[in-house]
């Protein structure tokens, strides 16, 4: 995944919310996983090192270091592990650590902790929460695979096709806006035949707001 360091500046500017976290050095490995958790188990989300609170650029400690861990508490720290994708970027002057966190298909994950306790947590806001009744039942709902797709799903899952098999397609540019605009449909449409995909593992995605990008598993 590639980001754009201009739209990112505009989402750090806009603060913190359901699908973004500023963290100016990475916390203890719990608070960690209780974020990544959150985000597998919510809408998908990004956290960034190296970010004050109010959005100031400070740049993170160690990135190199930082990746490794991010990597690390993703396949340790949550139950059932989960993959994600870590990179860095410049953003005025300072070196920036990302961590995109798809939506998981196979919901719920919990947070561990060092006694090896479970805590299944969600993102409401710009906070994560535990999850408990009807919220916990809520993730344990099953998305089917094999459910009958609309014609738009269709047309999304040949499009990452192509653009899978097509070495001129610009990295990270599967968007919601791109394919909307190639096909000639309304935003709004498109993204919700996206997040169906995205809820029934037909299709993965990493970033949030419009560069949000989609492939194919």
């Amino acid at each position: 995944m590639q980001l754009n360091p201009d739209e990112l500046a505009r989402q750090i500017a806009d603060g913190e919310g359901k699908n973004l976290e500023f963290k100016r050095g990475l916390p203890g490995d719990e608070k960690v996983a209780r974020t990544l958790c959150a985000f597998s188990n919510t809408r998908g989300g990004l956290l960034l090192i190296g970010v004050g609170d109010r959005g100031e650029l400070v740049g993170a400690p160690h990135p190199r270091e930082t990746m490794e861990r991010l990597r690390a508490v993703a396949e340790n720290c949550l139950e059932p592990s989960i993959t994600v994708q870590v990179g860095t970027i410049d953003l005025g002057g300072q070196r920036i650590v990302w961590c995109s966190v798809p939506i998981s298909p196979v919901r719920p994950h919990a947070a561990l902790d060092e006694e090896g306790e479970r805590e299944f947590v969600v993102r409401v806001g710009a906070s994560n929460r535990r999850a408990t009744g009807a919220t916990l039942g809520s993730l344990r709902a099953t998305y089917s695979s094999g459910a009958k797709l609309s014609d738009t799903q269709r047309q999304i899952l040949h499009w990452l096709e192509n653009r899978r098999n097509d070495a001129r397609a610009p990295a990270g540019d599967a968007t919601v806006g791109e394919f909307a605009k190639d096909h000639n449909i309304g935003k709004q449409r498109a993204r919700r035949a996206f997040i169906e995909l995205e809820l029934a593992g037909r299709v993965v995605a990493h970033g949030s707001g419009m560069r949000r990008a989609y492939a194919l598993p």
